[in-house]
């Protein structure tokens, strides 16, 4: 068992978004993004992963494949399949914090 906590790793910098990866499994990886107001991550794919979003602190907008935009609340989870792109920006005035795993999908 692995345990993190969040505030311990936590860091942002004005220049650029941070990723902190958390764990990297052999099905799976998460991290931990963040964005200071108005920085984002660029649009994206994951081939071959699901991506599971769970917002900690601040808020944000997803763009998936271009054109839909989803706001990313605290206390939302929020999970795509494969074949998407994401991008996210921090729309808030407040530092983002969000946790992302994507799972690697089995080779069938």
């Amino acid at each position: 068992m692995k345990e993190c906590r969040f505030a311990d790793v936590e860091e942002y910098n004005p220049s650029t978004s941070i990723r902190k990866c958390l764990n990297e499994g052999a099905q799976s990886r998460s991290m931990l993004i963040h964005l200071l107001p108005g920085q984002e991550v660029p649009e994206h794919p994951h081939p071959g992963h699901e991506i599971i979003l769970l917002p900690q602190k601040g808020h944000a907008m997803l763009t998936l494949d271009g054109s839909v935009s989803i706001a990313l609340d605290p206390g939302t989870f929020y999970s795509e399949e494969e074949g998407h792109t994401f991008g996210i920006k921090n729309t808030g005035s407040e530092p983002f914090q969000m946790l992302a795993t994507l799972v690697r999908l089995s080779k069938s």
